[in-house]
């Protein structure tokens, strides 16, 4: 028989912080806001910086947590910008929803990129892509120009980020050296990502993933090593691809994407 008292039971009460913490770190960041409405105690637990701060520890490491909460006062308002504060209210959730949000740029955005000025570059239709369209290089082999690409990535947080390209190739005629190039812009530089490839490299890539006749693997991540923002205080990353040979012309490159992934420490 159920008693009235154990109708009444109110598990938000009998529950200590830290299993509601062990909880909360099962869940979507949209649920733990709707839990926030279900309650005052939930609704002070969970919005307060002790429990986004035990997320980070959870989810990204001691290390992390050290460099972005124990030992820094960043803070990040609502329009992601970023400040040198920590008397805003919750500042480690933010801090946490910032290393949550996956950092890609999408190479259909002309806008967040640079071109060098020798050719039209376009974008064509491929539903398997970030966005829909891909940038797709595609010279007439009767003009030569040298390439060159470069995007930046804005406001990262200090870390250690995997530099990740996602491209397909099509008999790829790219003759000379070309170079991935990534670097964070601060005082004291940190480890900057660098890759070469030739033109047997492009090809060796192409026979290796041109082998599915579905047409079905033709994307590959590329990672062209790691970027290292150093100290506590967020900086632009620096994000580019070059080959300097004018005398040939470049084609047979599908680019969909450049990502920086946190590195866990």
């Amino acid at each position: 028989m159920v008693t009235k008292e154990q109708h009444e039971l109110d598990w938000s009460i009998d529950l200590i912080d830290s299993v509601w913490f062990h909880i909360g770190s099962y869940m979507s960041i949209h649920d733990i806001h709707r839990l926030t409405r279900t309650c005052y105690r939930l609704h002070t637990l969970f919005t307060s910086n002790d429990f986004w701060s035990y997320l980070i520890r959870k989810k990204f490491g001691n290390q992390i947590w050290h460099r972005l909460i124990k030992n820094s006062s960043l803070f990040i308002d609502d329009e992601n910008q970023i400040f040198n504060c920590i008397t805003k209210p919750c500042h480690s959730k933010l801090i946490y929803i910032e290393l949550m949000t996956r950092k890609c740029i999408s190479f259909s955005e002309f806008n967040l990129f640079s071109f060098d000025t020798n050719r039209n570059y376009t974008t064509i239709a491929d539903p398997s892509s970030l966005n829909g369209y891909v940038l797709y290089i595609k010279d007439s082999l009767e003009l030569c120009y040298s390439l060159h690409i470069e995007t930046i990535f804005k406001n990262i947080l200090p870390g250690k980020y995997d530099v990740i390209w996602r491209m397909k190739l099509d008999i790829p005629y790219i003759v000379g050296d070309t170079e991935f190039y990534a670097a964070a812009e601060q005082i004291s530089l940190g480890q900057v990502a660098y890759m070469r490839w030739t033109q047997e490299d492009f090809l060796s890539m192409y026979r290796c993933f041109y082998c599915d006749i579905t047409k079905t693997n033709l994307w590959f991540y590329q990672t062209i090593g790691f970027v290292e923002i150093n100290g506590n205080k967020p900086c632009d990353v620096y994000i580019s691809m070059t080959n300097y040979d004018s005398l040939h012309a470049k084609h047979g490159i599908y680019l969909d994407y450049v990502e920086l992934k946190l590195r866990l420490e």
